[in-house]
């Protein structure tokens, strides 16, 4: 594009400049403190607030409020950068940041190199066929601990495990940590892989101090949504746990609630509450978008309610002749539909927003390759639609009104275009070409099917219930974290849907595992007894409910309901390895080595360069007096 082009994106920005009314208090507070700055002695200036809060429902306006922060910040020779929803972990988001800043010649360098190693590592270490998963990568660090209790009871072994450093050790054997430390030399990528706050978080604390001469402005949007993966992280910066955060960065935290006092309160958060717009500044508002006519304004000011994100979408869609707004009635979504007069655009809209996420290739497979250009473009200048870091995507306000409008007006339609969409992600499921158990932890893989199931839940959600509960079982026995999202996506949808069959079953999934991270293993064991009483669980999800159940109970130091969860799980699936491991573990708790050895002995089998399963037979060796046995395990342990 030559410097002289403009894109469409620099046009509705600046269509959205020229019809933006309100908010002169918000602005003018957020532009006093870029200009009235602190100076110290040694002539370094600096802004006096660094952190502010916006917040309001939803509709009112606090992206619109954002975006403009953003404009007044780049006029002031500033740089700024902006999350959405669409992060689902902390390295992304500062790699987001780092991007963005990237893309206005501020370059994150230290950080964004480290993130690549970090990047490359971790997809080489996932697609592995042999990475463990789930279920399985539970085996680590239980059987290290083991190993070295027993250990110290053989002569001669137990004083050379004096020699090893049990902390380290114990600690490097969790869920996927024995696992890295196998498979990398670098011990400084070990850490990396690890714990990528601790690492990559100081490099980009000390990249931004490098960006001395002018204002940064960083932007949390939808907090509401991305509160619970970034908010003990930010916590942690302030407390100066991960470095010095530079004096010219200011924060903006946007969501639809206000900061907790009980967290921020002692950051003095300037607080920025929007409201709906007054009679005066909505007038003004449609005055500026073309709406003059009083018995319009009028009936569009009743309609919206003064909500600026259904003002705009009024405005945009809105005749100009009184006699079809008298016509027109119902909510603000059924006017606007009434109201626009392409029918290839109305239906699109609908169409649209039914997919959680939107680009070109979703609207060339809803209305066909030749018209979804010119369409695709016309939709991006609506209100409503909102350009995301992935794409492209509805306001959470007006898609639901537009679902629940569609779903009434034609129910078959509705299923149709969800199985249509559902099979369109199920292609692109199987373009990745991954095996069963590879596809899991493949991250492009994971958006894909998290996709497909929204559109087969919402295509007939009470006979997709069953298929989804099996689903999240598959999930958990390969990736715990994929099947959180699961569980959350689950509970979303059947609020979306009004299914309270299915949000409750998402609810309970999402709090299930939680207190597993907890350690409330009571409620962890509620959850998956209510799971073997569901309809339709197969028998190789019902093997894995009882191995989950049997290591839940295993924790909470019920050796014999652990075990006959186990025995359950193993006789309806002979080969699965996990619970074969975890009763083998079981027995060594109880003493029972023999049996203990037979169920070691079986999983080595499978994984012969697991060194914690050795180093658990040798203790259980030893343990038996068999020393000559427990020697030579011990040393190729150590």
């Amino acid at each position: 594009m030559s410097p002289s082009q403009r894109s469409r994106q620099d046009l509705i920005r600046a269509q959205q400049r020229s019809t933006f009314v309100g908010r002169v208090e918000q602005l003018e507070t957020f532009k006093h403190n870029l200009t009235h700055l602190l100076r110290e002695n040694d002539g370094f200036a600096y802004p006096q607030a660094f952190l502010f809060n916006v917040w309001g429902q939803g509709g009112v306006g606090k992206s619109t409020l954002l975006r403009q922060f953003e404009e007044i910040t780049k006029s002031r020779r500033g740089v700024t950068a902006r999350l959405d929803e669409a992060i689902v972990t902390v390295p992304e988001a500062m790699a987001e940041f780092a991007k963005q800043l990237a893309n206005q010649n501020q370059s994150l360098s230290n950080f964004s190199e480290r993130y690549k190693v970090y990047r490359q590592r971790r997809e080489e270490l996932e697609t592995d066929p042999d990475a463990p998963q789930g279920f399985s990568a539970l085996v680590g660090k239980s059987f290290a601990k083991v190993g070295l209790r027993l250990g110290r009871q053989v002569p001669i072994a137990g004083a050379a495990f004096d020699l090893v450093d049990e902390t380290s050790l114990v600690d490097s054997a969790g869920e996927w940590a024995a696992y890295v430390t196998r498979k990398l030399k670098n011990k400084d990528e070990i850490q990396l892989i690890n714990e990528p706050i601790e690492v990559l978080t100081p490099l980009f604390l000390k990249d931004l101090q490098a960006i001395a001469d002018r204002q940064i402005v960083l932007l949390f949007d939808t907090y509401e949504r991305t509160r619970e993966i970034l908010e003990a992280w930010l916590l942690e910066i302030l407390a100066g746990r991960h470095g010095t955060l530079p004096a010219n960065c200011i924060w903006v935290i946007a969501g639809r609630e206000q900061l907790s006092p009980n967290h921020w309160s002692g950051y003095q958060p300037v607080q920025l509450p929007l409201e709906r717009f007054t009679e005066e500044e909505a007038t003004q508002f449609l005055q500026r978008k073309g709406v003059t006519n009083p018995e319009v304004v009028n009936t569009i000011l009743e309609v919206s309610d003064r909500l600026p994100l259904l003002l705009a979408m009024l405005a945009e869609g809105s005749p100009q002749d009184p006699a079809q707004v008298r016509e027109a009635s119902g909510t603000a979504v059924e006017r606007f539909l009434k109201w626009v007069e392409d029918p290839a655009k109305r239906q699109l809209a609908l169409d649209t927003a039914l997919p959680q996420h939107l680009n070109r290739d979703v609207i060339a497979h809803l209305v066909g390759d030749a018209n979804s250009e010119a369409l695709f473009s016309w939709l991006k200048t609506m209100p409503f639609v909102c350009e995301r870091s992935d794409g492209w995507a509805y306001h959470d306000v007006v898609r639901g009104q537009m679902l629940r409008y569609q779903h009434r007006e034609s129910a078959n339609r509705w299923a149709e275009q969800h199985r249509t969409l559902a099979e369109y992600y199920d292609g692109c499921c199987q373009q990745i070409q991954l095996n069963d158990q590879a596809c899991y932890s493949d991250e492009t893989w994971q958006i894909y099917a998290l996709r497909r199931l929204y559109h087969r839940l919402c295509s007939h959600p009470k006979r997709e219930l069953s298929a989804t509960l099996n689903q999240f079982l598959d999930a958990l026995h390969q990736n715990r974290r994929f099947a959180q999202q699961l569980a959350a996506l689950m509970a979303q949808t059947g609020c979306d849907l009004e299914e309270p069959a299915l949000q409750g079953w998402g609810e309970r999934l999402v709090k299930g595992l939680k207190a597993y991270e907890d350690q409330n293993y009571a409620e962890t064991i509620a959850v998956f007894t209510a799971l073997l009483q569901a309809e339709g669980m197969e028998a190789p999800r019902v093997s894995i409910i009882h191995a989950w159940r049997g290591e839940v109970y295993r924790l909470n130091q019920d050796l014999e309901k652990a075990l006959a969860d186990y025995d359950q799980s193993i006789e309806l699936n002979p080969q699965n390895k996990q619970a074969i491991a975890r009763r083998g573990l079981t027995y060594v708790l109880m003493e029972r080595y023999p049996e203990a050895l037979v169920d070691v002995d079986r999983t080595i089998e499978i994984d012969p360069h697991n060194k914690d399963l050795i180093a658990c037979r040798a203790g259980i060796y030893g343990s038996m007096g068999r020393y000559p046995e427990a020697l030579v395990d011990f040393n190729g342990r150590i």
